[in-house]
């Protein structure tokens, strides 16, 4: 199961939105013309989003690669600890303002992917979770990763993004080389073996403006 991530302490989530009283707050907004799509981020509503991401990693194309198959307990436990973490977050991403994935980003320097690689204070690593296949369209989930780095890039404190994709999840990793992450090396988790990927600033405006 992928771990809880760390408490310890060090700097904060730069971009962890302060808590309000209005749910589903928008954190991005973004519009796609090719797709005429409109992309959007906020935070993880576990009240009301539980039942979806309990659904999506019970499913084949998830349950081996996240782990959290099982309870919806240890599923509500594991994602409340993130929203409680100053050095987490998790967020919901919607496509025409329907949910198709989530994404937890963490501090690098609280998490064990400090020890495998060097990093910034405010350098952050992701994991990403799609909608399923058979719910999702060709090219949905770059279109949302492709703004959710531009959503973190778009705060000055951010520099660099990693991505550890476990070593045999195909998809994942040619995901994170459409999206522009360069790869780094393969590395040993306490929980998986992964390659290890990640983008500057640089390296994605440049890789924007290209496409």
């Amino acid at each position: 199961m992928k771990p809880i991530l760390s408490g310890q302490k060090s700097a904060t989530l730069f971009c962890k939105p302060v808590k309000t009283t209005h749910t589903n707050e928008l954190l991005y907004l973004g519009q796609d013309e090719s797709r005429q799509s409109k992309v959007s981020f906020r935070s993880l509503e576990l009240e009301t989003d539980i039942e979806m991401l309990y659904d999506w990693v019970n499913q084949p194309y998830s349950k081996r690669f996240w782990q959290l198959n099982g309870s919806k307990d240890l599923l509500y436990r594991t994602c409340q600890s993130v929203l409680d973490n100053p050095n987490a977050h998790s967020f919901i991403g919607c496509c025409n303002d329907q949910p198709v994935c989530q994404v937890d980003l963490y501090n690098v320097a609280a998490d064990e992917l400090k020890d495998h690689t060097s990093h910034e204070p405010d350098d952050c690593g992701l994991h990403l979770l799609t909608i399923p296949p058979k719910q999702s369209s060709k090219g949905l989930s770059l279109l949302m990763l492709q703004h959710f780095i531009r959503f973190y890039f778009s705060f000055p404190q951010a520099n660099r993004l990693f991505a550890e994709p476990d070593k045999e999840n195909t998809v994942a990793n040619l995901l994170a080389k459409r999206a522009g992450f360069q790869l780094l090396k393969t590395i040993q988790l306490s929980y998986k073996t992964a390659n290890l990927y990640s983008i500057t600033r640089e390296q994605f405006q440049s890789h924007f403006h290209e496409r």
